[in-house]
């Protein structure tokens, strides 16, 4: 399953690196996510956790590392099934809220988020690459 997950993280981002996703995969594991197609990893998202101390303690919440969908398979709801169902299975283990980081030239993958229920929240300066512009985007789940 882990080189169909590294060849669509490749086909969908220049800049990340395949051992990040190997290293992400080792360490880990639980908070992998894939959507299938019959036997066929069409998509991923892997997550990791973020604890944030508040008032009221501590409060998990996760932020989603990397999320990709084969290009064959795009536009077809994949995306929308693996980050709906993946944030219930968040919610259940106690996270909070869920992060991401988005380059503000994807608006497909912008409008997808915001189609989930994600609010932009801020605009971050060379977190996504250099020189480029992201948004910081939220989904409350709790």
């Amino acid at each position: 399953m882990l080189p169909e997950i590294i060849r669509i993280q490749a086909e969908g981002f220049e800049t990340k690196s395949r051992n990040g996703i190997r290293r992400y995969s080792k360490r880990l594991r639980k908070i992998f996510y894939v959507v299938l197609d019959q036997d066929r990893v069409v998509g991923y998202c892997i997550y990791y956790i973020k604890p944030v101390l508040s008032l009221k303690g501590i409060k998990k919440k996760s932020v989603i590392y990397s999320i990709s969908i084969d290009k064959e398979f795009r536009r077809k709801g994949y995306g929308e099934k693996l980050l709906r169902e993946s944030a219930r299975e968040m919610g259940v283990n106690g996270i909070t809220s869920i992060l991401l980081y988005v380059n503000v030239n994807n608006i497909p993958a912008i409008k997808l988020y915001e189609k989930v229920g994600f609010k932009t929240t801020n605009e971050i300066k060379d977190i996504c690459g250099l020189k480029e512009t992201c948004y910081e985007m939220e989904l409350k789940i709790l």
